[in-house]
């Protein structure tokens, strides 16, 4: 059994936990809450383990897609460094009274992922001299003909209600919109020479095409036109796994991955910011009679890429 003097320190302890500022709810404030449908979405989730290239539409029958954007001024003080809601905690609540937790949201604008996101922001570690913005968005499944609704988030730390607006549905945003993309050197090779580590622990490896097929190694310039950030970063980013090489009947060519040094990796997290450029080499499988291929962003067509017009070497 507990002594009092204990049962007295824990309680005191707890109630001074209780008081302490920090630790309030805090109501916030808006400054956009936005949303828009769609008929049909595709979904980003898991691209990168279908080499095939074939699209996961995301479509229910009597219902539209939901994407709602929100952005709450931050509403930090000396004692308010961070703000969370989980994703139970975020409503979309309908004029019946019906509750829908949000089934999908944006990493990064036009990619969609069947997962929703928490709502989580911290201080700027220069406050007061810096500001930093809430940022959240989420995905929802409403029936059709409902055209308005209420955003409800609650939990410990916040809590805010408002109404939303659901217009007619229009197109999905898309993904390659927000840069530019322009092919600028091309070589194919049979075989490309591999290194990994150095000196006395070097490890040196090969790939090699099958019969028939070579190695295309494509320099690809990307150019950030407008953020795809869903934090309002100034930047475009991507995975080498969103680009896609096909022939003229959509026919998906095997991608090998990205140059690294002198090895290549299966995929890498790239970026740039808005109005600058960033090359990155993408090397694909392809056959050796393919003299024109097409590279996609996503499923837009962003270029042509003449294959024919380098030469087949042995090596790279």
């Amino acid at each position: 059994m507990k002594s009092k003097p204990f049962r007295a320190f824990a309680l005191s302890s707890a109630l001074a936990l209780l008081a302490l500022p920090g630790l309030a709810q805090v109501t916030l404030t808006p400054l956009s809450v936005t949303a828009r449908s769609y008929e049909s979405a595709s979904n980003w989730q898991e691209r990168p383990y279908r080499p095939a290239g074939l699209v996961e539409t995301v479509r229910i029958p009597g219902h539209v897609l939901v994407d709602v954007r929100a952005v709450f001024d931050g509403p930090w003080s000396d004692s308010i460094e961070r703000v969370q809601a989980n994703t139970r905690d975020i409503l979309l609540v309908l004029p019946d009274g019906t509750e829908l937790e949000a089934q999908g949201s944006y990493a990064t604008w036009g990619q969609l992922s069947l997962q929703s996101r928490t709502m989580s922001a911290r201080r700027p570690r220069n406050f007061p001299d810096e500001d930093q913005d809430v940022y959240w968005n989420g995905m929802f499944r409403v029936p059709k003909g409902v055209n308005t609704a209420t955003l409800r988030i609650g939990g410990d730390d916040v809590r805010f209600e408002g109404q939303v607006s659901i217009p007619g549905p229009v197109m999905e945003e898309d993904a390659a919109a927000f840069a530019s993309f322009r092919p600028t050197a091309v070589r194919r090779f049979r075989t490309v020479a591999l290194e990994d580590g150095r000196g006395d622990e070097m490890m040196s490896s090969t790939i090699t095409a099958p019969a028939g097929m070579v190695l295309a190694e494509v320099e690809i310039e990307v150019t950030g036109v407008t953020s795809n950030q869903v934090d309002d970063g100034e930047r475009f980013t991507w995975n080498t796994h969103n680009f896609r090489l096909v022939d003229a009947s959509g026919a998906t060519m095997g991608m090998i991955g990205e140059r690294f040094m002198r090895r290549i990796l299966d995929s890498q997290f790239n970026g740039t910011d808005i109005g600058d450029s960033a090359e990155r080499t993408v090397i694909w499988v392809v056959p050796e009679g393919l003299t024109e291929a097409r590279l996609l962003f996503g499923e837009t067509e962003v270029a042509r890429v003449a294959l024919g017009s380098a030469a087949i070497t042995e090596t790279d």
